[in-house]
């Protein structure tokens, strides 16, 4: 882990801030709810022997965006990565197809110059029921996707009320992602985040699926190996294609 960084220096932000701050090791660890062994061994560049989760805890009481990438030598990483949004679009286009849901894919607006696009729109008529769905292949940039989430869910329903007819009864709003120890990792690293943002679970979001009774908000993390077995083909769609059952 982190190793093309420069871990002394990495430390040295850390200890930096925290000083800055007037924080000492042990006050930062009670706040954080990492041992200050711990902290130390940051401070002192060894961050790469410490698990992810603890140094987003650390960075988050300190106020320091954390933002770690990856590279591959291998080739095209970009079309990986779309691959992989595409399996998991193809795979919850199929599940809700099977529930009854119209669905349209790539849902792209432009209200008074606010543009944007949803990956997947579903309809419920029988329940007037109005799901969006983000779509990430990796949890990444939290608050910006948090907040660009619910400037969609402002402007998309009355949009899809206006141009489709789609008055709805209850609204969902859901994000689904591939269950991977990275993903899990960070919503666990921010767990409190994600309990006000999205409480509900696979479990939640799945049963509200069938019965689109009250209002959804949830996180659906799709096990890696049932991914695998979808087609790579990818799913196309606009917004002016509505994908009938």
């Amino acid at each position: 882990m982190l190793l093309c960084l420069d871990l002394r220096r990495f430390g040295r932000i850390f200890a930096t801030v925290r000083k800055h701050l007037r924080l000492t090791q042990r006050e930062l660890s009670a706040r954080c709810g990492v041992s200050q062994p711990r902290i130390s061994r940051l401070e002192r560049g060894l961050a790469d022997t410490m698990p992810l989760a603890d140094l987003e805890r650390i960075a988050r009481v300190l106020d320091i965006r954390l933002s770690i990438d990856a590279w591959w030598r291998g080739g095209n990483l970009p079309g990986l990565l779309d691959s992989a949004h595409a399996r998991i679009v193809e795979y919850v286009v199929g599940r809700l197809r099977a529930l009854g849901w119209e669905i349209v894919v790539e849902h792209t607006f432009n209200h008074f110059g606010e543009r944007g696009s949803v990956d997947i729109v579903a309809w419920h008529p029988g329940r007037r029921a109005l799901l969006l769905i983000e779509v990430k292949s990796r949890l990444s940039d939290l608050q910006e996707m948090l907040s660009t989430f619910a400037r969609k869910l402002r402007i998309v329903p009355p949009l899809l009320a206006e141009q489709n007819g789609w008055r709805p009864i209850v609204i969902g709003r859901l994000i689904v992602a591939p269950g991977t120890s990275a993903n899990r990792s960070v919503v666990a690293a921010h767990a409190n985040m994600f309990e006000v943002s999205y409480p509900g679970r696979a479990r939640e979001a799945q049963a509200w699926l069938r019965n689109p009774a009250d209002p959804l908000t949830a996180l659906w993390f799709v096990a890696p190996s049932t991914l695998t077995d979808v087609g790579s083909s990818s799913v196309r769609g606009r917004s002016s294609a509505r994908r009938a059952l």
